[in-house]
């Protein structure tokens, strides 16, 4: 992996609490591992509110009590919101997407940062009940909903708090870079990565083949989400939209699906703690306008590969966005696409 020297080697900070305080930060995944430990220091740094999207209800009120409790020592705990969010279902993408617009728009909160931090890395195939392979799903097609779906409310944010800048952060990783990715030649895409014989294709490249996959497909939503963004009269964007590498970490992501023991040997070895790799997070979501649209490792604007920036790459992100936004018209006429 590229970014094992970094993790060696880098040391990663958190935002100045001047930054984080009196905002409200919604964290997809956030009942463990990285998303819980980014709320946590959301937390400890000041926002005023905390929205945790969870799977499971239960697990998200134990998460909130853990959260709490290790900010008992501060004067002032902001609030902590648990809302449930199963990516691995459009309606209740959708129904989650409802609420914090309800949230925003007619209880009078705010919306300032969204990091979408869910997502899984699972080696054997399995559909949801919306008939997608559950990978493309989860990290792909609900990803890029729940961020169309949010964008609006962002904007809002910056509409009413000019001198604010919101954020919007995909979580990635650096394992894109190691991809086959033969998918990427077929008349779709989508329907491609959704075949059952080609998913056992593609695991013969290795156990993180489609993760990698799902991965890069984050960065280009990423960078066509940030294309979609409007600007100010200086030409500044209204909203940032940047994706970010936590780094391998001791995350869930391994232990929730069965994963190849010599993955699980490095990750014990030499991989961040989640409450390290979870700074990356926040500060992702705090960087200025020289991060639309990029890519972000180690806490630095990096080069994310040629199978990124290349002219042919351009050429396929252009295409499987196109292909995600015709799955979502479908599903959701809603969707904005222009501004």
């Amino acid at each position: 992996m590229s970014g094992l020297f970094g993790l060696l080697f880098t040391k990663l900070t958190l935002p100045p609490p001047s930054l984080i305080e009196g905002r409200t930060i919604l964290i997809t995944g956030a009942n463990t591992g990285l998303g819980r430990e980014a709320a946590r220091h959301a937390l400890a740094l000041g926002a005023g509110t905390v929205i945790l999207g969870v799977r499971t209800i239960s697990k998200g009120e134990d998460a909130k009590a853990n959260i709490e409790a290790s900010a008992a020592s501060c004067t002032d705990i902001g609030n902590v919101l648990v809302w449930p969010v199963d990516l691995e279902s459009f309606a209740s993408v959708q129904a989650f997407a409802a609420q914090v617009h309800k949230y925003v728009v007619l209880e009078g909160g705010r919306l300032d940062i969204a990091i979408m931090n869910a997502g899984i890395a699972s080696v054997e195939y399995a559909t949801t009940c919306d008939g997608w392979e559950r990978g493309i799903q989860v990290n792909v097609l609900s990803t890029a909903l729940l961020s169309l779906k949010l964008l609006p409310l962002l904007l809002q944010t910056k509409e009413r708090y000019p001198s604010l800048q919101p954020h919007l952060v995909l979580l990635t990783s650096d394992i894109h870079k190691s991809i086959i990715f033969s998918e990427r030649n077929a008349t779709s895409i989508l329907s491609a990565l959704n075949n059952k014989e080609q998913w056992k294709a593609s695991q013969t490249a290795g156990p993180t083949e489609r993760y990698g996959v799902t991965k890069l497909m984050d960065i280009f939503i990423a960078m066509e989400l940030a294309r979609l963004v409007p600007c100010d009269e200086s030409g500044n964007p209204l909203v940032i939209v940047n994706a970010v590498t936590p780094g391998f970490c001791k995350s869930d992501l391994l232990t929730r699906e069965r994963a190849p023991w010599t993955l699980k040997l490095i990750q014990a070895l030499i991989a961040r703690t989640v409450e390290e790799g979870s700074k990356t997070l926040l500060h992702a979501a705090m960087q200025g306008t020289e991060s639309h649209g990029k890519w972000l490792e180690n806490q630095f604007i990096a080069d994310p590969g040629a199978i990124v920036t290349t002219q042919d790459a351009a050429v396929i992100r252009e295409k499987i966005w196109a292909e995600i936004i015709a799955v979502l018209h479908d599903l959701d006429p809603e969707v904005q696409v222009d501004y």
